[in-house]
């Protein structure tokens, strides 16, 4: 009898156990069904997050540029700053400006660090198969001339007057590109920025800079020793866009849904005079 005692006794306690156990198993299962899943993308990353990181270059007048009388992210201006805020509002998040070297922002956006890169980036079938491109948010022909020395403005009548010259330019950009293709013998100068680049010029290291021509014509307003030169490269279109790094393609549809509305409404072309006008009162040449 005690032995069948015993017995009943360990067989209950068994089963409250195996009962303990099923009703954790449940309630461990019951929460990971109700917990919020992984992110998928990159768009649903940032709406989790609440945060939108958007890299630039904020030295390219009027896209993006810093007054200095600001701090924070207060201190970043430009039309370009205006359409990540416009971004970063229709998606519900907040903007977190990040600012970067020109070649960090390429890498920045290819290699997926950051969420996306708003920094008066051209449209080219090598960055298309790099990173995912919008839509562009501003077209504009023939936009791509020369810095020069104002006492040298006789010496560049045309585009076939550059030949052999010392270009210089600002390492990956259009300028650098179209300067290779359509100057005869040119003895390139890569720089990492603009800014360089217009002090080569100064200093008689380099005869002309390639340019942006907004960019190139806030340089001159500046600098009353430079001019801009006459001929333009020939045949370019800018198609400035925003880039996500390669496969976000429900972040890129979301950034080209803004876009839409921001041309529907004539914003760019307004964030664009009032950036140089703002520049210009700032002196700001870059």
């Amino acid at each position: 009898m005690n032995s069948w005692k015993r017995f009943k006794k360990i067989s209950v306690l068994a089963m409250v156990l195996a009962l303990a156990v099923s009703m954790i198993a449940g309630c461990s299962g019951s929460q990971d069904s109700g917990s919020a899943a992984e992110p998928q993308n990159r768009l649903e990353k940032i709406l989790a997050d609440g945060k939108l990181q958007v890299i630039m270059e904020p030295y390219f007048a009027p896209y993006e540029f810093v007054d200095s009388s600001k701090s924070g992210q207060d201190q970043y201006q430009g039309a370009d700053v205006q359409l990540a805020k416009y971004i970063a509002d229709y998606l519900g998040v907040e903007l977190e400006i990040v600012p970067l070297e020109w070649t960090a922002v390429l890498t920045g956006v290819s290699t997926g660090k950051y969420d996306m890169a708003i920094s008066g980036m051209g449209y080219t079938a090598e960055r298309a198969e790099a990173m995912e491109l919008s839509d562009s948010y501003y077209d504009e022909e023939s936009s791509h001339g020369f810095v020069i020395k104002k006492e040298d403005i006789d010496k560049y009548p045309d585009l076939a007057s550059f030949k052999g010259a010392k270009i210089a330019y600002q390492k990956g950009s259009l300028q650098e590109m179209y300067t290779n293709d359509q100057v005869e013998d040119v003895q390139g100068m890569p720089f990492d920025s603009v800014q360089n680049a217009i002090l080569a010029l100064q200093t008689g290291k380099a005869d002309a800079v390639a340019v942006s021509y907004d960019n190139g014509e806030l340089f001159v307003d500046a600098n009353p020793d430079l001019a801009m030169a006459a001929p333009k490269f020939e045949g370019t279109m800018d198609r400035t866009v925003v880039a996500c790094p390669k496969g976000e393609t429900e972040l890129i549809e979301k950034v080209n849904e803004a876009i839409a509305e921001v041309k529907d409404q004539g914003l760019f072309v307004q964030w664009w005079d009032e950036a140089i006008d703002q520049a210009k009162s700032l002196g700001i040449s870059e």
